[in-house]
């Protein structure tokens, strides 16, 4: 659309009113055509292609190509828009897998790999369609918002085990390499900082954050989403014993938190 705009605009000509006035008398008795065998007939095959216009025509002729070029700007917004909208979706999808597994995976989960082939082909038609200014308008800052999403929405995860960390850090490398192929050196650094201290354990998660009076990277609501799935597999338990230990240890690891961050 930019594209056509832009051709059209360089045929735009405006005649002086003298000369206009001139061209309608003599042309009074032909047939009014404006065709390309015509224009090479009265200004030689290598001039350049114009379109004689009037003041009042150009006006209207410069309205019709402003408005192409907010519809090429619509579109463009709307597709950036609607890609970002398909990486949320699939990060929810995503997270909405199970991560309470039997055993260890060297396998993304599906929603990983679709994500991802997705991304590369919509990236190879940003390339053919789109100028190199507007592809990195549309590409730009889709590795930091995944990198968010997985965060903010860690809630999603219904519960998590050991096994269950390892094939999420598992999808965060996959689809980062993934991002760089697409956006440049990016890293999904946060995310995957937040699953690390999974591993780590409650405990410690609670420690650092009274070490640092509070002032750690992830939020006071991160955090306690990141405790509560350090205890989901014992919240998940079928032993009743098991799941109330665990209620009571989660309850006494979100209190101390909270604690931490009033010392700020």
């Amino acid at each position: 659309m930019q594209w056509l705009a832009s051709g059209l605009a360089r045929l735009r000509h405006v005649v002086p009113q003298s000369e206009s006035s001139k061209r309608t008398s003599s042309r009074s008795q032909q047939t009014r055509r404006w065709t390309l065998l015509e224009l090479s007939k009265s200004t030689g095959d290598d001039a350049a292609v114009q379109l004689p216009l009037n003041q009042e025509s150009a006006t209207t002729f410069d309205g019709i190509v402003g408005s192409m070029r907010s519809m090429a700007l619509d579109a463009l917004f709307t597709l950036q828009v609607d890609m970002r909208c398909g990486v949320a979706h699939m990060a929810a999808r995503m997270l909405d897998a199970p991560y309470l597994l039997p055993y260890p995976t060297n396998n993304p989960n599906p929603e990983v790999l679709t994500l991802n082939s997705d991304l590369l082909s919509s990236d190879d038609a940003l390339h053919t369609y789109l100028s190199e200014d507007e592809h990195s308008f549309m590409t730009n800052g889709l590795a930091a918002l995944l990198d968010q999403l997985l965060v903010t929405n860690a809630s999603r995860i219904r519960s998590m085990d050991a096994n269950g960390c390892g094939r999420m850090q598992l999808n965060i490398l996959v689809l980062q390499q993934n991002l760089k192929a697409i956006e440049g050196d990016v890293s999904l650094s946060r995310s995957s900082h937040f699953f690390e201290l999974f591993v780590e354990g409650a405990d410690l998660i609670v420690a650092r954050a009274k070490e640092a009076g509070g002032k750690v990277e992830f939020s006071l609501d991160e955090c306690k989403v990141l405790v509560e799935l350090c205890h989901s597999e014992g919240l998940q338990s079928t032993q009743r014993e098991s799941s109330v230990q665990a209620k009571k240890n989660l309850a006494d690891h979100h209190r101390q938190l909270e604690d931490s961050q009033r010392l700020m």
